[in-house]
């Protein structure tokens, strides 16, 4: 005699009709998300489309920039450590010969100096308002007994030579060019400047004999605040 095995008719049995209604409540518990995901989608285009039609809208891009997470330095040199002996290339319209080389040993050693990094030659921020200041503050400075003045960032020497030309700068206030970057990896001062890539940090730096006696960095890079003439040399 032969025997078949029925399904179980206890209580975990899904029915057709059990099946059904599961779909009905899960299809109207997903209702309010749908409809609140909507209204979001619908409140961020109007926002955009407000700003479009604003004077704020053609920042857009320095104002999403705010959004994007800083890229932050790391300092390798303290107040009071020495300043790195790097090489560098001074200003030059022509090709570098060997005599366009110097050390940074070379220029600051039994000195009294102040050194400026900035991101970039001719960059509105550097022309305008960083370089300008010191300057004007020339005649300040060699009367506190200041020998040199000297600006590094990662240009070549034909950039530096037309930009100190541009200022008119005189034989005690130097434009270097840190070409591959040495000083400011040395110093660990470098930033993500977007779509320009690894810039140099904006600082002012007081040098005594290569020792750092005094030194502002800008932590957001590239913005003006401690490193300006008027800040840094204000107890000067």
């Amino acid at each position: 005699m032969s025997s078949r095995k029925t399904a179980s008719s206890g209580t975990n049995a899904v029915t057709p009709a059990s099946a059904s209604r599961t779909r009905t409540r899960s299809s109207a518990n997903a209702g309010p998300f749908w409809l609140i995901r909507g209204f979001l989608v619908a409140v961020v285009a109007l926002a955009f489309s407000t700003l479009e039609k604003t004077e704020v809208w053609p920042n857009r891009s320095r104002l999403l920039a705010t959004f994007r997470a800083p890229s932050l330095f790391v300092q390798k040199v303290e107040v009071g450590g020495k300043l790195p002996d790097v090489q560098l290339i001074l200003p030059s319209a022509k090709d570098p010969t060997p005599d366009s080389f110097v050390t940074t040993q070379e220029l600051f050693q039994g000195k009294h100096a102040v050194l400026l990094s900035t991101p970039m030659a001719f960059s509105p921020g550097c022309s305008n308002v960083h370089i300008p200041g010191y300057i004007q503050a020339q005649d300040k400075m060699k009367a506190r007994g200041i020998d040199l003045i000297a600006v590094v960032t990662m240009d070549t020497p034909f950039a530096m030579q037309a930009w100190a030309d541009q200022f008119g700068a005189g034989k005690d206030f130097l434009f270097l060019s840190d070409i591959q970057g040495q000083m400011a990896k040395s110093l660990g001062t470098t930033f993500q400047a977007g779509p320009f890539g690894l810039r140099p940090t904006r600082f002012a730096m007081m040098v005594e004999d290569m020792n750092v006696t005094k030194w502002e960095i800008e932590t957001g890079g590239a913005s003006l605040e401690c490193s300006t003439a008027d800040f840094f040399l204000a107890d000067l």
